[in-house]
């Protein structure tokens, strides 16, 4: 049986995947190695003091405005990609610097207000390729 955290990552997860692919992601494949290093940061989010486990993940609160905000990066072209794992959402951002990359999730309504909290890091890329999402069911 799926856990709350669990559903709230696959729905962070569907977020993501839903929009189509922007610019950044598609030069990944054709940008030489060292230039990604010092540009790719991966976040992982997990579930923040503030989650509520009784709710849905659609009932929790700045759920809407956290949707908002990645679809936002996603459009802007620096939300590389999305995907979860376990009880923990992925995301990997472009940006100038690391300190670029934590103002863009920082200024993240559920962040913010502790319902998501999350971990960023450096995102290396040592062996090039595409990630495509699975397609969707009918």
């Amino acid at each position: 049986m799926t856990n709350r955290r669990e559903t709230a990552l696959w729905a962070l997860g569907v977020t993501l995947l839903a929009q189509p692919a922007r610019s950044v992601a598609q030069s990944i494949g054709s940008a030489p190695v060292g230039e990604l290093q010092a540009k790719l940061f991966a976040v992982e989010f997990k579930t923040g003091p503030r989650w509520v486990a009784s709710k849905q993940p659609h009932e929790q609160e700045h759920f809407r405005e956290h949707s908002a905000n990645l679809r936002k990066l996603r459009e802007q072209g620096s939300l590389v990609l999305g995907a979860r794992y376990g009880e923990k959402g992925l995301i990997v951002l472009a940006a100038e610097s690391e300190s670029a990359a934590r103002a863009m999730i920082e200024q993240d309504p559920s962040v913010l207000n502790g319902v998501f909290s999350y971990e960023l890091h450096p995102f290396l890329v040592f062996y090039g390729g595409a990630v495509q999402p699975p397609p969707r069911k009918p």
